[in-house]
């Protein structure tokens, strides 16, 4: 599937993103754009360097931007010279204009083969000098994978693109493409000046929206034949939130799923399990599992350390760092709780949350085979009302859980009127049978007195 925002009416996914973005620098601000692994930020990136889109956004205004797309992956060499040398290669690759001009095409010549060190930063100086005033367009550095050279060139190339924003503050703008904010990556004196630029101008880079997400899904579905009915895209959206990479992994895998089952899908109870079976091997898909890795070893071990408590409940989790789950779009705050964007990376980080506390002699539940295990040993197993309940808890560890919600998610919202206080409890005594080893003193699935119960996993 093409790995673009672009759409077959020639209309594009990410809008308000690109509203937004195109917002700031048409007043002239820089800013940093920031996602967690694949979340489509190179798309992003090249779709802003397409001319048609700022004539879409801007109308004629357009025509006073020139933006140059500096993919950093192509940089020769992993130095001052090389970035130097990529963004005068890129900016001559921009505009034919731009490319003709004489000044240019003789500083990118001494750039390349320099007489000292020292010609290094003036060559480029000189080129850029020679396009910022041999054009009457005002250009757009749009740093796409900017993270390696951020981290590891010389600073001073840094502090010098300050000094050349500084001194053409209404004909450059700069826009960065990283997994981490600028200064989280690094930071010294001369790095610090130039984050300054994007100072309050992060744009955190969210998965895609519901309605993006179906065009997606849609896209796939069109290049492969394949036969999704509304109910999978609900599947599809839930386990891969909007993540491209994820849904592109999940929709191939029900797509397999669906047609190795032939006829017979029709009946609700019949797509419950192909779920079930398509969950397990989202699980077990090496491709998606990486994809998992990669996000979570982008974290920062304070982040880390958050998304275990909200999942275990050992500690509360701090506000503060939730707030910068959200910001980040990893977590999003809904209807009072906190979960994170993508079911698949939700349950990755589960497992990895639970597992110490599982070999300690804590419960888990294994949601992909629907078994309960206390101190690493399977429970005995439960009923489909049991499970219900079991699962509900395990959902909410740490939390209060009333009985409105109990018959609601266990019985049905139709059962509210039905089922009383006795009922519950007969049912959570039967649990408490199956997972305590003494049930009159529960260790884990506690009474809240007048609220309704908790589970507590040590």
């Amino acid at each position: 599937m093409p790995k673009t925002l672009r759409l077959p009416d020639g209309s594009y996914m990410r809008r308000t993103d690109i509203q937004s973005v195109i917002r700031y620098i048409y007043g002239l601000q820089c800013v940093e754009i920031v996602g967690f692994s694949n979340i489509g930020k190179s798309g992003f990136m090249r779709l802003l360097a397409q001319t048609d889109v700022w004539i879409q956004e801007l109308g004629e205004a357009a025509q006073e931007f020139l933006p140059v797309y500096i993919d950093c992956n192509r940089m020769l060499g992993m130095t001052d010279q090389g970035f130097y040398e990529l963004v005068l290669r890129c900016l001559q690759e921009s505009s034919d204009r731009v490319a003709a001009l004489p000044e240019l095409d003789k500083a990118y010549s001494a750039l390349i083969h320099p007489a000292t060190e020292f010609q290094i930063p003036l060559s480029f100086n000189r080129g850029l000098t020679a396009a910022l005033t041999g054009t009457t367009q005002r250009l757009i550095f749009l740093f796409d994978e900017f993270d390696e050279p951020f981290a590891q060139i010389d600073p001073r190339v840094f502090l010098n693109l300050r000094a050349l924003r500084d001194r053409y503050p209404d004909k450059l703008v700069y826009l960065t493409a990283t997994a981490k904010a600028q200064n989280v990556i690094r930071q010294d004196e001369q790095r610090s000046e130039f984050s300054e630029l994007f100072r309050h101008r992060t744009w955190h880079l969210a998965p895609l929206t519901r309605s993006d997400s179906e065009r997606l899904i849609r896209r796939y579905a069109n290049a492969y034949e394949a036969d999704f009915i509304a109910a999978d895209f609900d599947f599809i959206c839930e386990w891969g939130g909007g993540h491209p990479t994820m849904m592109e992994g999940v929709c191939r895998i029900l797509d397999a799923a669906v047609a190795a089952s032939g006829q017979g899908l029709g009946d609700v109870t019949m797509r419950q399990k192909l779920y079930r079976d398509t969950a397990r091997q989202l699980h077990e898909n090496p491709i998606l599992q990486a994809e998992c890795r990669k996000i979570w070893r982008q974290l920062s071990e304070e982040e880390q350390e958050e998304l275990r408590n909200l999942f275990t409940g050992v500690e509360p989790p701090a506000p503060a760092g939730l707030e910068r789950l959200v910001r980040s779009h990893l977590l999003l705050p809904i209807e009072g709780r906190y979960q994170l964007f993508s079911r698949l990376l939700s349950d990755y980080i589960q497992r990895l949350a639970l597992q110490p506390l599982v070999d300690g002699g804590a419960l888990w539940v294994d949601v992909d085979s629907g078994e309960v295990y206390v101190g690493g040993m399977e429970t005995e197993t439960l009923t489909n009302l049991e499970y219900k309940l079991m699962l509900l808890l395990f959902q909410s560890t740490g939390k209060i859980v009333d009985k409105y919600e109990i018959v609601s998610n266990v019985w049905g919202e139709s059962y509210i009127d039905e089922v009383d206080d006795a009922r519950i409890e007969k049912l959570v005594s039967r649990l408490r049978q199956k997972i305590e080893a003494d049930s009159g003193n529960p260790r884990f699935l506690v009474t809240v007195r007048g609220r309704g119960y908790r589970l507590q996993l040590e």
